[in-house]
């Protein structure tokens, strides 16, 4: 069967583009997409997968995209922020080709699955949970034209049948994540993928978090809360070889908690350094995490970059998003970071939680200038639906899965006791223009820029914001 896979693009108005005060530089591949065209490509089938994302190509560029290969089933994983656009995407294929099968996955599909068949009748199918063993099955199931019995018995899957909505059992996790092929990232040779001018990929070791952080709904597409799967490390570090002999140069794990369990992590990178594995990488991790051994074995294995959710400075914000950290842990992450010689240490705060008042915000502000952190990314607060924030509002009747949905809701557009766009916009903008200006930030970027291509771009781009951010002071 011709597959075709795409990772829609997320659906940006022009007001947001205008207003959007740091540019993302990486456009992650959609890793998702392409472990599902390695299990299908080994099953016989023929694969194509288009990243709309990293093309900015419109619906109907996807649309003649489509129209070249003419594939029998297309598959999409798109998120709340991507929806619109990708029902945009199907209504102008199934108007070209109503007998092609469309498919739908990610948290959205796990989450509104009768909702979505419910109202798009041009949506076959939706995969709830993980999809590498539902969308084969399903898959061979359409190529043998099975009937509704046949269909009943695949698990995992939503889909209309008279006008009736069926729901098949949901589907276990994949508990042994090494039986999972690694990807083919050369079925997007045509798309570039970079980080500081470097061929770059993303790699996940492992699936889950343990933790329960009160904004974040990720456990929804790993299947399983309060748990992590781990692939094995020779496993990982079959795949690091696989990826050197591809020309890499840059890799990002995106675990969810990359350093939560810090024997592995150690472990691994021990492994790296004995396999002379030439990749330098980056990381997430959680500030509680992040002792001075960690760290500095870390970086002897080539660790680059490393990401802190510090989110606040406030006491109760902090307790409300179920953080479990304090100010003094998040600044001893940072200290022992910067002690070993990390590159990039990139902190992300939230701005504008319930019933937090101008003062907290600025509060937050000024603590994060004032740690010796390389990159600042600043963020509102987002409302996504499975996390318990959503479930916590929900009961409140505030927002509503039948209601909601298909919006991407921030804090300040449901909440009355949260500070409004205007105010946070104002505070966000003025927090950047003062960590890009100061003296003893500017001398130190200016040093380590000269031999980073990564680094010219980013400042490049953060020029930009701190003139904006003048002009927002005057």
């Amino acid at each position: 069967m011709k597959i075709a896979l795409i990772n829609p693009s997320p659906t940006v108005n022009l007001e947001e583009k205008e207003n959007q005060i740091v540019k993302r530089q990486e456009t992650y591949p959609p890793l998702g997409l392409l472990y599902l065209g390695e299990i299908l490509d080994r099953k016989g089938h023929n694969i194509k997968i288009f990243d709309q994302d990293v093309t900015g190509a419109t619906p109907d560029d996807v649309l003649n995209w489509i129209k070249r290969r003419d594939p029998n089933l297309i598959g999409l994983s798109p998120l709340s922020i991507s929806f619109k656009i990708s029902m945009d995407i199907i209504k102008l294929i199934k108007n070209w080709n109503p007998n092609v099968k469309v498919v739908l996955g990610n948290i959205i599909s796990t989450l509104c699955s009768d909702l979505i068949v419910k109202e798009y009748e041009d949506i076959d199918f939706c995969i709830r949970g993980e999809a590498e063993e539902t969308l084969p099955e399903l898959v061979d199931a359409i190529e043998k034209n099975a009937n509704i019995r046949k269909l009943e018995k695949i698990n995992g899957i939503t889909f209309l049948e008279n006008k009736k909505v069926k729901i098949t059992p949901d589907r276990s996790p994949i508990q042994d994540l090494d039986v999972v092929p690694f990807p083919d990232r050369e079925k997007l040779i045509d798309f570039d993928y970079r980080m500081g001018g470097k061929k770059f990929t993303i790699l996940a070791t492992s699936r889950g978090c343990p933790f329960s952080c009160k904004f974040c709904a990720i456990h929804i597409n790993s299947g399983l809360k309060s748990t992590q799967r781990r692939r094995s490390l020779q496993n990982v570090i079959e795949e690091l070889h696989y990826l050197e002999n591809q020309g890499y140069k840059e890799i990002n794990f995106v675990d969810d908690c990359f350093i939560l369990n810090k024997k592995r992590t150690i472990d691994l990178c021990l492994m790296i350094r004995k396999e002379k594995i030439d990749l330098e990488w980056a990381c997430e991790g959680r500030v509680d995490q992040a002792s001075l051994k960690l760290l500095r074995t870390m970086k002897k294995a080539r660790c680059k970059s490393i990401l802190f959710g510090i989110e606040s400075v406030n006491k109760k914000m902090l307790e409300y998003y179920n953080k479990n950290i304090t100010p003094e842990i998040s600044k001893k992450a940072v200290k022992n970071a910067n002690k070993v010689g990390i590159e990039n240490i990139i902190g992300l705060f939230i701005l504008g939680g319930p019933r937090e008042i101008i003062k907290e915000v600025i509060d937050t502000i000024n603590f994060s200038l004032q740690l010796d952190l390389t990159f600042i990314q600043y963020q509102y607060l987002h409302i996504l639906m499975g996390s318990g924030l959503w479930k916590e509002l929900e009961k409140k009747g505030i927002v509503s899965r039948e209601r909601d949905w298909k919006k991407y809701l921030k804090a300040y557009e449901v909440l009355p006791d949260v500070l409004s766009k205007n105010i946070l916009d104002k505070l966000m903008i003025h927090a950047y223009a003062r960590f890009l200006s100061r003296p003893k930030y500017l001398i130190n970027q200016v040093l380590k820029t000269v031999t980073s291509n990564y680094r010219i771009d980013l400042i490049r781009d953060n020029i930009k914001a701190l003139l904006k951010g003048k002009a927002a002071l005057e």
